[in-house]
């Protein structure tokens, strides 16, 4: 992460009553200039590996981090050469580090700051001499073993589930377990190939076992209680029940596994899971507070992207309104909240995601995740919502509320044999919260760029889900009038295009005194009108004197009079 110079200043500014290093954090550091350049390359190798194994940040040289007032504080460097410096630090870290160097003069003392930008970098950097740290809270830890297998982990190098237990044999592996796990690809697929395979080979073509052994995936997903303990110790899942953000009314602790583990979490979680009838003329639909294939995708993600090497659990706090799974071990990849909907899975355990593929548990690659958010919608529910701190990835599905006339439309949409995509749902979703959407907002709405989200707009204007008004950076997106019916809220259709209408002449004069003149093209793509509503609005603000017209037919103008 970058600081920029605006935010250094604005620390600055403060140290006259508190100290810099006050304003430390895992991103930013103060340091006074070193005179010997020795220890001054020593420092900044240092630093630069530090910060490139965490999350990147900026090292700013020149300040006393311990001083309190600015004069006193705020002391300078001097005597210093930007490109040698950058050029050392390059040299003696491996994975390369190249870092960003900028001067930030402070007037009033007449001195020079140096603020040092490292990027986050890429799997574990070291010095030339094998020596590393990484940033920990405000300070600079050493890199440990365990530290740097994480980071391997976590950058994709290494595949903890792949690796082969050679110390323990099939009979690790719990035989109900394996019949469990025959029995959902049965249910799923009877006539999957690996249904036609005896055990042996069955554990073998899915992964379960290599080499004749046990992988940690397939100890992960079949394997006895008591193996798994001593194997993975950190593998658990907690459930809880919520009364409110504080209480809980049933606890579950799971270190079993995971066929074992969603198995009695959907049979928990169903108990408690109401069910609520939407009738829709002769049409009936059964719909749960919360989906099952919502729930227990999420439940399976979890467990499959952990960081097995951490000792934190699984949560799954199911709540009246809402429901919370999360997992320890942040995105990996370069996948973030923003960007999940249109990223491809990447998973921190890949052969645990391979042996579930296989079995059909999860979806194909970058499905599961659409899968959810679409199922959640056409339930008539909020999608879900991704949060992360870096460290761990929360899921929140929510809530058991059933938006009924939305599910009628979707249902609706399915018999006319036009299925509503995930695309247009989030659309809708996202208008169903708020009036107007602009181009910038469907973008980041549909986590696409803003070329492919406008087509997708354009479409659904085209068909009649959405209108459009305005002109340029002004345009907005709103529900249809068709829509609006549908949804049983012609009412507040109409309160809103008497609101546009009121305003409609007002932003033609806008449109005129800002460019001049206007047409009737122009008129019908600001406003969104057909021809003959722009030549009505037209005529009036000629009638009325606000405008004086200039050509005949299509080929006429309007500007303000004068």
């Amino acid at each position: 992460m970058r600081h920029s110079k605006e935010e250094i200043l604005q620390i600055l500014k403060q140290l006259d009553e508190r100290v810099a290093s006050e304003f430390e954090s895992e991103t930013l550091d103060f340091k006074e200039w070193i005179s010997s350049s020795r220890q001054l390359y020593k420092t900044l190798v240092e630093y630069a590996v530090c910060f490139a194994n965490q999350k990147g940040g900026t090292l700013v040289f020149g300040v006393k981090d311990r001083t309190k007032g600015r004069e006193k504080a705020i002391t300078g460097c001097v005597g210093y050469n930007i490109e040698e410096m950058k050029l050392r630090i390059y040299e003696a870290t491996d994975p390369k580090i190249l870092v960003d160097i900028e001067e930030l003069y402070i007037e009033e003392l007449d001195v020079t700051l140096l603020l040092i930008h490292i990027p986050k970098g890429v799997g574990i950097h070291t010095a030339t001499d094998g020596t590393a740290k990484i940033r920990i809270g405000n300070e600079c830890k050493p890199l440990t073993g365990s530290m740097r297998t994480r980071k391997m982990i976590e950058a994709g190098f290494i595949d903890y589930s792949s690796e082969i237990l050679e110390n323990l044999s099939i009979s690790e592996l719990d035989g109900i377990e394996i019949e469990k796990l025959r029995n959902l690809i049965h249910a799923k697929n009877p006539e999957h190939t690996l249904l036609r395979l005896r055990n042996k080979e069955f554990l073998k073509q899915t992964g379960i076992v290599k080499n004749g052994h046990p992988t940690i995936a397939g100890i992960l997903l079949v394997g006895k209680k008591d193996v798994i303990q001593e194997i993975i110790p950190f593998h658990e899942v907690i459930y809880l029940h919520m009364n409110n953000d504080i209480d809980y009314d049933l606890r579950k602790d799971y270190k079993e596994c995971i066929i074992h583990i969603v198995e009695d979490l959907e049979r928990t979680i169903e108990s408690f899971n109401k069910l609520v009838i939407v009738k829709d003329g002769l049409f009936h639909y059964e719909i749960k507070d919360f989906p099952r294939e919502v729930y227990r995708e999420a439940i399976l993600n979890a467990l499959l992207h952990r960081d097995y090497t951490r000792g934190e659990a699984v949560f799954v706090k199911h709540y009246i309104h809402r429901m919370e799974i999360s997992n320890p071990g942040g995105f990996i990849g370069g996948i973030t909240p923003e960007n999940i909907l249109r990223q491809d899975s990447k998973p921190r355990n890949r052969h645990l995601a391979e042996i579930m593929r296989k079995t059909g548990l999860i979806e194909k690659a970058g499905m599961g995740v659409k899968r959810m958010f679409y199922l959640q919608m056409i339930s008539g529910k909020e999608p879900p919502i991704y949060e992360t701190d870096g460290h761990t990835v929360r899921v929140i599905l929510k809530d058991g509320t059933i938006n009924e006339p939305f599910v009628k439309f979707v249902k609706e949409a399915d018999r006319e044999g036009r299925s509503l995509g995930l695309d247009e749902l989030l659309i809708l979703f996202a208008l169903r919260r708020k009036r107007e959407i602009t181009l910038k907002d469907a973008s980041k709405i549909l986590q696409l760029d803003e070329m492919r989200s406008r087509e997708i707009l354009n479409k659904m204007v085209s068909d009649n889900l959405l209108e459009k008004s305005g002109i340029r950076k002004g345009v907005v997106y709103r529900l249809s009038g068709k829509v609006y019916q549908k949804l049983g809220e012609s009412v507040a259709y109409i309160r809103e295009k008497g609101i546009d209408e009121l305003r409609y002449e007002e932003l033609v004069l806008e449109y005129v005194k800002r460019y001049g003149e206007i047409s009737n093209k122009i008129v019908r793509e600001l406003l969104g009108v057909d021809i003959y509503k722009a030549s009505r609005i037209l005529r009036k603000l000629v009638r009325d004197g606000k405008l004086q017209r200039k050509g005949e037919k299509r080929n006429a103008s309007y500007m303000l009079p004068g």
